[in-house]
């Protein structure tokens, strides 16, 4: 989600709070302190003077584009004032109340909460049954500024629909369902407009069978011809991609219910728009980019080649948009969570389903889940390389251009969010996708090894990539461990794994502060380690007591009951195999989980809310492991 251009505040109109430096040309935001800035706003904000009420949304919007702003923002009431100005009379008030909007929502997903709590759809809707439900370019005598409202109100709804389904709700009780569709004719609003009602369109329709049945009602065939335009450009692409998205969205993710040429057709516009060589748009893009002179400043282009460039700019951000949104339509074709719900009300301490308890042994193996025709169009059409080629990023220096130059920051932050989002898909193919499809035992090792790279080997603060890529990590070798049972001593590719080669592994893991890449990291050093016991020798078994040692030491000190829980899973599929019994007394493995037991059931039962994939692994690890460890124990006595 992007956030509109900076505007600037009106240099004609006194503002005790921004104030204009003629001397560079730039606007200086001049406070005495947040409180005094922001009771500026808010006395602005409720002026009956239209360029006061403009002011102040202007320096509203400069205002949050600190982080350290946002929440005095939030807690001051600043967004209860400034929505209802989205009903303004004037156009000009309306436009900035929108993109102030939008790019506070775009924020963080904990900000869109407090704008819901701050009843923000109240305003939204009625901007959509007021101004919206019959306005056309055509009658609008400020177009392109109705228009650009029009799509900050979108984007701002699609922000909130993505993180409350109460947002959702709202939308299912009024009228907008039916004004969005309007909105979908292409030559009558232009690509822009039509892009941010497909957006929406897509994140409202997922898993709603009401909004399901209203677009389908009114909208089928426009979507249909929508899938069906022609032209490569970025606008086209990033249209056709995103209508295939609300059209499987509209058979609730069931692709085969499509008709098999529609599948055939969106599949393919999904691989098109993966096709376009996002690196080198990029490279091209540095380019044209003006750079910083040796004092830092980067002169700002004027006239034609600054339209030029924001042109590229644009045309490079739609490719990104198309991409990642192909990335993340592909990443729910091939989920397979098929988890039953635990509720809120069943105890962490009680039984689980013998079906949880089985490790899976007799259900579908993943692989088969995807409808033929489906999984031959993803491995005909080499979705999974077109993916993984959007986890690389364009080189440093051109990187680092595209940052320095304030109208390309865009592009820099899109194409971390697509090498991430790209991960995320990959490690969904990894669990459908036939192992031979995705270049073997050594083509899943080469991707492991990649993914490593990323974890280990960059210095970087990016969470949400640590976390994909470790994800991808752990799938790796899950893939592997399932080919043929982990039987793999044909390509030797752990076979030589030393106490050295994972110890970058052993430290990214101690210092981890998120527990989801420490879970990640535990139970992907846990199934190398179960891919040593094919070749145990002196070598592979000092590496796997050292690891089973690590993971018993972790899981005392952590905190997160569902990691404990991970871990101690891991140690379980570790030494369920009976080549293991000697290595299990050289730990005294019995007797260190036997200490752990009674701690995993003390924070199951204090840590009940948890998401129901945690729930059900929390459930499993405590009831499996008082059996593991009284089946081991009886294997131990007979050495």
């Amino acid at each position: 989600m992007g956030k509109v251009k900076k505007q600037k505040p009106n240099r004609n109109k006194r503002n005790v709070v921004a104030v204009s430096n003629e001397s560079d040309g730039e606007e200086q935001l001049i406070v005495d302190s947040k409180e005094t800035a922001i009771q500026t706003v808010l006395d602005q904000l409720q002026s009956a003077n239209v360029e006061e009420k403009y002011c102040g949304l202007q320096t509203l919007a400069i205002l949050i584009e600190n982080p350290d702003n946002i929440e005095q923002v939030t807690t001051r009431g600043v967004v209860k004032v400034a929505a209802p100005l989205l009903l303004d009379s004037a156009n000009s008030v309306r436009n900035a109340a929108a993109g102030a909007l939008r790019n506070l929502s775009a924020v963080r997903l904990d900000v869109c909460d407090t704008l819901m709590d701050e009843d923000i759809m109240t305003p939204i809707t009625c901007y959509y049954h007021e101004h919206a439900a019959e306005w056309t370019p055509s009658n609008s005598s400020t177009k392109d500024e109705d228009s650009d409202t029009y799509i900050q109100c979108t984007n701002l709804l699609m922000n909130l629909c993505e993180s409350s389904e109460l947002a959702v709700k709202y939308v299912g009780q009024s009228k907008i369902l039916d004004i969005l569709p309007k909105y979908l004719q292409l030559s009558i609003f232009g690509s822009e407009i039509v892009i941010a009602t497909l957006q929406c369109l897509f994140v409202i329709v997922e898993d709603n069978p009401l909004a399901i049945e209203r677009i389908k009602s009114n909208s089928e065939a426009q979507l249909q011809s929508l899938i069906c335009l022609e032209g490569s450009n970025p606008d086209i692409l990033l249209i056709k991609t995103v209508a295939a998205g609300v059209i499987i969205n509209m058979c609730s993710g069931d692709v085969s219910k499509l008709p098999t040429d529609v599948i055939n057709r969106v599949l393919s516009i999904l691989a098109n728009s993966l096709s376009v060589d996002h690196k080198l748009a990029c490279n091209q893009l540095s380019s044209s980019v003006p750079l910083a002179d040796a004092s830092g400043k980067v002169a700002a282009l004027k006239g034609n080649e600054s339209k030029v460039l924001d042109n590229q700019i644009k045309a490079v951000l739609q490719m990104l948009d198309a991409q990642q949104s192909a990335i993340e339509i592909i990443a729910n074709i091939c989920s397979c969570d098929d988890g039953d719900e635990v509720t809120d009300g069943e105890s962490s301490d009680e039984e689980p389903d013998e079906e949880i308890c089985n490790n899976g042994d007799d259900t579908m193996l993943s692989e088969d889940k995807l409808p033929p025709m489906v999984m031959e169009a993803l491995v005909s059409l080499d979705i999974f390389t077109k993916v993984w080629a959007r986890t690389e990023l364009p080189p440093q220096n051109v990187m680092m251009i595209l940052k320095e130059y304030e109208g390309s920051q865009l592009v820099y932050n899109k194409l971390h969010s697509v090498q991430t989002r790209a991960l995320l898909c990959i490690n969904n193919m990894l669990s459908t996708l036939p192992i031979d499809s995705l270049g073997g035992v050594n083509g899943i090792y080469k991707i492991w090894l990649d993914a490593g790279k990323l974890t280990f080997k960059q210095n970087t603060e990016n969470i949400n990539l640590l976390e994909s890529a470790t994800a991808v990590m752990r799938a790796s070798l899950d893939k592997i461990k399932l080919k043929e049972n982990g039987n793999i001593n044909e390509c030797n590719l752990f076979n030589n794994m030393a106490l050295s080669d994972i110890e970058m592994m052993l430290t990214g893991i101690k210092e981890c502060e998120t527990p989801e890449i420490r879970s990640n990291l535990i139970r992907m050093i846990g199934i190398l380690a179960l891919l040593l016991v094919n070749n145990l020798n002196e070598v592979t078994s000092n590496v796997i007591c050292t690891i089973t040692e690590f993971i018993i030491e972790q899981a005392h000190k952590e905190n997160d009951v569902w990691v404990l829980a991970e871990a101690i899973d891991t140690l379980v599929d570790l030494y369920s195999e009976d080549e293991t019994d000697m290595l299990a007394a050289r730990v005294k493995l019995v007797d260190k989980l036997s200490i752990l037991a009674p701690i995993l059931k003390n924070k199951a039962r204090q840590q009940r809310r948890l998401p129901k994939e945690y729930k059900v692994l929390v459930s499993t690890a405590t009831s499996n492991l008082p059996r593991f460890i009284k089946y081991k124990k009886t294997r131990l006595s007979n050495l």
